[in-house]
This record gives C-alpha cells, sequence and structure tokens, in this order.
C-alpha cells in the first residue's frame, strides 16, 4: 500500500495519528502499508482511509 503511506507522508501525519482519525489500530494500519494483510479490506475501512487522506479510494487502493 505504497500510495497510503505517500499520502500520510503527504499529510505529514503518523500512523498513530492515523489511527486517531481513523480508529483503525495502528498495528492493522502497520500491516495494510506493509502488505502484510492477507484478505482485502473492508470498504468501511477504505473509505475512513480516504476522508482522513483527503484521498479518493481509487486512488489509495488502485487495482
Amino acid at each position: 500500500m505504497n500510495r497510503l503511506r505517500e499520502a500520510m507522508k503527504e499529510r505529514g501525519i503518523t500512523q498513530k495519528e492515523l489511527q486517531e482519525l481513523t480508529g483503525i489500530r495502528q498495528n492493522v494500519i502497520s500491516r495494510i502499508i506493509n502488505e502484510k494483510v492477507k484478505t482485502s479490506i473492508s470498504l468501511e475501512t477504505a473509505r475512513k482511509f480516504s476522508k482522513a487522506l483527503n484521498k479518493p479510494i481509487e486512488y489509495l487502493f488502485p487495482e
């Protein structure tokens, strides 16, 4: 999920701050960023990231 990392860097926020904005645990965020999630993330999770990072879901999670 390199775009997720890029969007965080662009906004200047840490995983901890993203956790606070989304309610998604930091260890889950880390696993998603490092591509260690073995299943697809939910649409609700993608929406939370999209809203917090002000980026379209399609940008953060391209096919």
